[in-house]
């Protein structure tokens, strides 16, 4: 039996036409795509990803890796891909890696960004990429958007740390509840009438639904619906559940894939 290589594809992907990453037919997922544009091209392999984005999430540099014993030109495999994509789904780069590597065990930590913006008439773009306010699905009653920055930032400072953030992710999320979160950061941006609110979280890993009910923890702080004490509560891992708003899945991108210098399949691009 010929010994099988591993090689490692750079992704970017517009999660508006996938219900998630992880394989489930028949729904269309990046996983299957690329397992089936693999296949046509008499690669027969399984993809595993750096991390299994949502129904809607997005990706400007997600890792995934596969292993087969055919032969493969690393140069070539993302235009011979592109012609067998869906046209929201590209390959930005390959490259042939250690057996052992695997995207998700491997790396050392993972960037997302999640916009929010504020209009009352949202272009295509908000529509597609953010999560637009006023929203009476996330925030019955409330049609006056104003939010307290301050309130916001101390909120997400509070996120920093090591916590036990069972509260705040899906009821059968899997793996450890306490996890460490590295960073928590807020930008807002002012652009034609529209206000842009980037969070960006840095961890070595998440869990399920756990960065948008935190955007929506922290969003109810900034309208003065959350104090201080419920935030340390849900970060206590004791009581119920966050019950309040969750932020859609389309306002979230995997940003980066971090991993050390010796590991890294791919070069970190030059921008932040």
């Amino acid at each position: 039996m010929a010994r099988k290589t591993c090689y490692a594809l750079l992704c970017a992907y517009d999660g508006s036409a996938f219900a998630g990453f992880q394989r489930q037919p028949p729904l269309p997922t990046v996983q299957q795509a690329l397992e089936d544009a693999l296949r046509a091209l008499g690669l027969v392999g399984r993809i595993e990803g750096a991390g299994r984005t949502d129904r809607g999430v997005h990706a400007c540099r997600q890792v995934v890796a596969f292993r087969t014993a055919s032969a493969v030109d690393p140069a070539t495999l993302p235009e011979r891909l592109a012609e067998r994509l869906p046209a929201e789904l590209v390959v930005l780069a390959a490259r042939e890696m250690p057996y052992a590597f695997h995207p998700r065990f491997s790396c050392r930590d993972k960037h997302y960004r999640y916009l929010l913006t504020i209009a009352r008439e949202p272009d295509d773009w908000a529509r597609r990429f953010t999560w637009t306010l006023p929203d009476p699905r996330g925030f019955p009653g409330i049609d006056e958007v104003r939010l307290d920055r301050e309130a916001m930032e101390r909120t997400l400072a509070l996120f920093v740390g090591t916590h036990d953030f069972s509260l705040l992710a899906h009821p059968r999320a899997g793996g450890k509840s306490a996890r460490r979160l590295e960073a928590a950061t807020l930008r807002v941006h002012e652009d034609e009438g529209r206000s842009v609110w980037a969070f960006d979280f840095r961890a070595p890993g998440f869990l399920r639904h756990q960065i948008r009910n935190m955007v929506g923890v922290a969003v109810s702080a900034g309208l003065g619906l959350v104090d201080e004490a419920e935030v340390l509560r849900l970060l206590s891992g004791r009581g119920e559940r966050w019950r309040g708003a969750r932020a859609p899945g389309r306002g979230l991108t995997l940003v980066e894939v971090g991993y050390a210098p010796d590991t890294a399949p791919f070069a970190l691009p030059q921008w932040t």
